[in-house]
């Protein structure tokens, strides 16, 4: 195996359950064509059932709070088939909201925007993943939540080394 395919395993969207590859797919749609697309509208019928207006308002007002932040993310163009690292930190931005991890939700927040989140990035967070969980699509919860702690990984004497995505 090579040191790139070592790298990149695990941000492959392949390898990703329904409810991330779900909000994924939708964020980039939303990104690349608008959250009014039909496209996005339709999958969130197969999501949320026959009336998907929750879903879709609990999503766009995610999008808005987003968008008050800082940073410019790096989000994936429709199609691609691995993960960005600012995509996999906001499934762990939802994960930390639909787990009420508020202080963890906080300190990804503060990188994710680039600054102080302001209390509607949580809100707005909390609502989608309380409406996801609720349809039986919740996210994962892994084991660095803080449930147990993560076991070490042996050294294996390699230098680190920098890949481009």
């Amino acid at each position: 195996m090579s040191d790139t395919s070592i790298a990149r395993r695990g941000r492959d969207l392949r390898h990703l359950r329904y409810a991330e590859h779900f909000l994924i797919w939708a964020l980039r749609t939303s990104v690349a064509c608008s959250p009014r697309c039909r496209l996005l509208q339709r999958e969130f019928v197969h999501a949320f059932g026959p009336d998907p207006a929750e879903g879709l308002t609990a999503f766009h007002g995610w999008l808005l709070a987003l968008a008050k932040g800082r940073r410019r993310l790096e989000i994936g163009r429709p199609g691609l088939i691995e993960l960005t690292r600012d995509e996999a930190l906001l499934l762990s931005l939802l994960t930390a909201a639909q787990m009420s991890e508020a202080a963890h939700f906080t300190a990804l927040g503060r990188f994710i925007m680039g600054g102080e989140p302001d209390a509607g990035l949580y809100s707005a967070a909390s609502a989608l993943m309380s409406l996801m969980d609720r349809r039986g699509h919740g996210l994962p919860v892994s084991v660095s939540m803080g449930r147990e702690p993560p076991t070490a990984l042996p050294c294996v004497g390699n230098r680190p080394q920098l890949t481009a995505v």
